[in-house]
Order: C-alpha cells, then structure tokens, then sequence
C-alpha cells in the first residue's frame, strides 16, 4: 500500500492507496468526468417478499450476499445467505432457505435470468420454483 502527500485547497492530507499508483491516476482522471454523468442503478439491496402463492419476480441472478435477519421465533438476530438479484435497474435480495439452498444446487451462474415464483408453503418453509427465462421461440 502506498502513501502520497494530496493537498485540497490549504490542507495537506495523506491518502493511503490499496492500489497501484498508475490504476489510482487512472482513476482520479476518471472521477473529473462524474459531474456528466448520472446513477444507473443503486447498489443498496432492498429486499423483496413473495408473500402469497403465485407471486412472482423476474431478476438477473448476480449472487449471494450475508444479511442479519431477526429470528422470529427467538428474537435474536443471525446471520444468513440472500441470493441477489438485479431487477429493474435495482438490486433486490431474498433470503428464502429454501430459495438460496436451490439456486445452489442448481449451480446458478452469475449473469442467468430467472423468474422466481413462490408456490407454497411447506412448514415454515416457503417452496419456489425457479424458471430459467430466455428468448421466446420464432414461428
């Protein structure tokens, strides 16, 4: 990691690098452009529940990321996998066991479109059924 002197009108401050010094110049010509440009999209997850059979959401599936739920059963929080989607310019997560046990099993490759539609209620388990989403066929 380097270190270099940067000043900012009167202050001097040091800037600590995790990178290389020619990737940081790069970048910092890169960052006098940002005043043209707009968001695209949040990286902030919100997440998303399906609470009723036959709900539904289409999502491109960019993978798995830690959340602390609470346990509604024992009032503590812990910590699970969410599988992680990018629908409609936004990143949602779901955090579904049974989802994220399938989408594993299943050895979803980042980049894949699915449709993910809550079909029951097993237990306390919601079941989902995965669709793997592609181009309608020509006639």
């Amino acid at each position: 990691m380097e270190n270099f002197p940067a000043s900012t009108s009167d202050n001097q401050v040091q800037v600590s690098l995790d990178t290389d010094i020619e990737t940081f110049t790069s970048l910092v010509e890169a960052s006098a452009t940002m005043t043209k440009m707009e968001p695209v999209i949040s990286l902030t997850a919100e997440y998303i529940s399906l609470e009723k059979p036959g709900e539904s959401f289409r999502g491109i599936f960019i993978g798995y990321q830690k959340i602390s739920k609470l346990n509604q059963g024992t009032g503590e929080m812990q910590d699970m996998e969410a599988a992680k989607f990018v629908m409609n310019r936004k990143v949602v997560i779901n955090s579904g066991v049974a989802l994220v046990t399938d989408l594993k099993r299943a050895n979803v490759q980042h980049g894949t479109p699915l449709e993910i539609v809550y079909k029951e209620k097993s237990g306390n388990t919601k079941v989902y059924s995965i669709n793997l989403l592609g181009e309608k066929a020509k006639k």
